[in-house]
């Protein structure tokens, strides 16, 4: 009996000599970051910092905390954040947002309310803290601007997982997005909608992809320049919004010259509602609104002049395609 007490003890003392080893370890990494971000030119400040949570969790509790990177021209401030992992797996962080954070551009200064804001990060194990998987989910989201205008969401998630090659090349991720009741800014809504036949919450908008970038998703994109899409694999748009219902799939590059290269395929209801729409939003210049208009009336001639048709895209050359027939200029992305 004495020594399974003693060892008992021994293992209490080694396991909590961990996690007072382990947190220090973690407010360190994080003060050097900061004052490394400090020294980039960046303004990092936070009116208190601690690490809790023992013994099973290296909680990083952060009060009035404010990240920007002038560069960049973006600061984003939280009254209260909280990074959570367990100390026997600390490259498995969770991320918890306060229920109001503000999010400031050179445009606009956006204040952000939720009753849920968490997200799951794994890293991993190098010095790079190179992206495994985020997974992001928001309940009762809105978002408000100082120029006056707001959006909401019901619900919306994010998952972004690296996709490992040979089936894809390095730097390929899995990305799939969902909102759901997603009402735009007013002022939006009235611009593109100009004839008011749409309702004021879009039900569902879903992406489904894989995406591969030109340089890895790590710290070093949050610190510098961001990584660049190169490539995509469209395996599902879906919108519905009103009489519009739009689903989609497709592979697409993006050439030399940073325009699309590759083929999308759309399976529309409503098309003509839905171009107007988007011709309306300045999604898409004038020429080419006009060019997708005669080469969707000829394929709707074709299939009989239905209000759902299958709209095969082409984009190569600088040239977008409807089946074997040019209409405009590929989109330019960059």
């Amino acid at each position: 009996m004495r020594g399974l007490i003693t060892l008992t003890l021994v293992l209490a003392l080694s396991w909590s000599g961990w996690w007072f080893f382990g947190t220090a370890a973690q407010k360190t990494a994080i003060e050097t970051w900061m004052q490394e971000r400090r020294e980039a030119g960046w303004i990092a400040e936070v009116d208190d910092f601690n690490v809790t949570g023992f013994p099973n969790r290296f909680d990083s509790v952060f009060t009035g905390l404010t990240l920007s990177n002038p560069r960049a021209s973006w600061t984003w401030q939280a009254p209260r954040f909280q990074l959570i992992a367990l100390s026997y797996k600390p490259n498995h962080i969770i991320a918890v947002w306060p229920d109001t954070q503000t999010y400031t551009t050179r445009f606009d200064r956006m204040t952000i309310i939720s009753e849920l804001f968490r997200g799951s990060l794994v890293f991993k194990p190098d010095t790079a803290l190179s992206l495994d998987r985020l997974q992001v989910e928001i309940d009762s989201l809105s978002v408000t601007a100082e120029s006056g205008w707001n959006a909401s969401a019901k619900e919306a998630s994010v998952a972004f997982f690296t996709h490992n090659p040979p089936d894809l090349p390095k730097n390929s991720y899995d990305l799939y997005v969902q909102a759901l009741e997603f009402s735009p800014p007013k002022n939006w809504r009235n611009f593109v909608d100009q004839s008011d036949q749409q309702p004021e919450t879009i039900p569902e908008i879903l992406l489904d992809a894989s995406i591969t970038f030109d340089t890895p998703w790590d710290r070093f994109a949050i610190e510098g320049s961001h990584p660049r899409v190169i490539a995509a694999i469209i395996r599902n748009v879906t919108f519905v919004w009103g009489d519009i219902q739009l689903k989609g799939s497709g592979m697409l590059n993006i050439d030399d010259g940073g325009y699309l290269d590759g083929s999308f395929t759309m399976k529309v209801h409503q098309w003509r509602v839905l171009l107007d729409t988007v011709v309306a939003a300045k999604l898409l210049s004038d020429d080419i609104g006009v060019a997708l208009d005669r080469g969707i009336t000829l394929v709707a001639a074709l299939a009989g002049d239905r209000a759902d048709i299958e709209i095969p895209l082409r984009f190569e050359n600088g040239l977008t395609y409807i089946g074997p027939i040019p209409i405009a200029a590929a989109p330019r992305v960059y």
